[in-house]
């Protein structure tokens, strides 16, 4: 495959607004009231058209809530005349058969629902008793439209132990594509410390998200913030053309735009009204053109001047250092002041007595000292070789403003290999104890642990 002479946002979300009508527990932008200088709908509709010229394919319409504006259709119709594919995730409160024949008449390519549990679970999440038969009725209303519809699933604390049940439900329901995000410590989410997943619930979610993707019909998006290098890494980045995460792609290949026109990498980052959030803001479409800020030396260094020396802790030492980059850039900045990523599958199977991974921590260390500045390089050598661009998958967001790509194409990949070379272990590999050094699986997930089932009310 030819390399690009220079980065393209091929994938765009835009956050049409802050303003929200629930009030989500794992929200990470804190959606609820609009900003106040939000960009108007000719604005919206100018920088779609610049974001084609910049080559981008594939726009998401995220929020808060998009719906909330009044003139979402005007912007869902501006994006689509602009040329850009373009999906909208709602979290259906306004999303009826109307609102449904309304998107597909202006073009919308495709819908994402969130979805965070099973009828209880799901209205403990979003904060609004009875949003789960409101949200599934939107859902038939977008198939009764002919309009097509994926599910975005964010995994914490509480509903892990549902992911089967929701997998079913999605197909049952005739999603063509279910999205799965972690959780961030960030926004409404760092309120709720209980709901968050801590490293070790990783290998099990890692194992049961990998089966479903190796055995389901369903098409599954496993984002950008799951996963790094455990046994189950191939299959799960399956919807996106690769054999392992390659390394953050903000900046690189994907833009995020706030409501007030505010550009940065990726919106899973902290909003740009947060400290840790405006520094990865790289400018405004309201005083720059959107090609000035994308294409500006030294922009969105954080991912594209990467170098191993932008690492620390476990992260810098790990023999998946160079090629990972230490994952998702979101969660880096939430959880590992940036410059490592606690949130590894690789990483809780070292901690908890992986020893052969252990010892290749330390000739990471001496390879990366070797290859020091070349590491951007290898990088970019590494990601043309293994990621099939055009049927990449989401970009990895979580939190409020979640990334992803509704696309409608038929994935016919078909992941023949039977092994992954870090471990030597097939892809179907059962969790045990005897692979890793680990005690055997005593963990049954079950009320005590995760609030469920018969949860009462009221918070564990």
């Amino acid at each position: 495959m030819a390399r690009r002479a220079e980065y393209e946002p091929l994938r765009a979300v835009f956050e049409a607004t802050l303003k929200c009508n629930l009030r989500c527990a794992h929200c990470g932008s804190r959606a609820g009231r609009a900003r106040p200088d939000e960009l108007d709908i000719d604005e919206c509709a100018d920088l779609f058209v610049q974001l084609a010229e910049l080559g981008c394919r594939w726009l998401t319409i995220s929020g808060g809530e998009p719906t909330t504006r009044p003139d979402w259709p005007e912007m869902v119709e501006a994006a689509t005349r602009s040329g850009i594919r373009t999906g909208m995730i709602t979290n259906a409160v306004l999303f009826d058969d109307e609102a449904a024949r309304i998107a597909r008449d202006r073009g919308l390519a495709a819908v994402g629902f969130s979805l965070d549990g099973i009828e209880r679970m799901h209205d403990r999440i979003r904060g609004r008793v009875g949003h789960f038969g409101r949200l599934t009725r939107a859902m038939d209303a977008a198939a009764g439209a002919g309009l097509p519809f994926a599910v975005i699933t964010h995994l914490n604390r509480l509903n892990l132990g549902q992911i089967g049940q929701v997998h079913d439900l999605v197909g049952d329901k005739g999603a063509y594509a279910w999205q799965v995000q972690l959780g961030t410590d960030m926004g409404n989410m760092s309120d709720h410390p209980e709901m968050i997943v801590r490293p070790r619930d990783l290998v099990r979610a890692e194992r049961e998200l990998g089966e479903l993707v190796l055995s389901s019909p369903l098409r599954i998006h496993v984002s950008d913030s799951i996963g790094y290098y455990g046994p189950f890494e191939r299959a799960l980045r399956r919807a996106a053309g690769g054999t392992g995460f390659a390394g953050c792609p903000a900046g690189i290949e994907v833009i995020g735009i706030e409501s007030n026109g505010n550009v940065k990498g990726c919106l899973s980052i902290m909003a740009g009204y947060n400290e840790q959030g405006a520094a990865f803001v790289e400018g405004n479409v309201r005083s720059e053109r959107l090609a000035d800020i994308w294409h500006r030396p030294g922009a969105f260094a954080y991912t594209r001047e990467w170098t191993i020396d932008d690492l620390e802790g476990f992260c810098r030492e790990c023999r998946h250092a160079l090629r990972c980059r230490g994952g998702c850039t979101a969660k880096k900045v939430a959880s590992g002041r940036g410059v490592e990523n606690p949130m590894c599958v690789h990483r809780a199977l070292v901690e908890e007595g992986d020893s052969d991974a252990r010892a290749g921590r330390a000739a990471a260390v001496a390879l990366a000292a070797l290859l020091g500045g070349s590491a951007q390089a290898c990088y970019e050598a590494a990601r043309e070789g293994d990621v099939d661009r055009d049927a990449s998958a989401d970009g990895g967001s979580d939190g409020g403003s979640a990334d992803t790509d509704t696309d409608t194409d038929t994935d016919t990949d078909t992941d023949t290999d039977t092994a992954v070379a870090d471990y030597g272990m097939p892809d179907t590999d059962t969790w045990g104890g005897d692979d890793y050094g680990m005690p055997p699986d005593t963990d049954t997930w079950g009320a005590d642990e995760y609030g469920m089932p018969g949860w009462n009310g009221e918070d564990p």
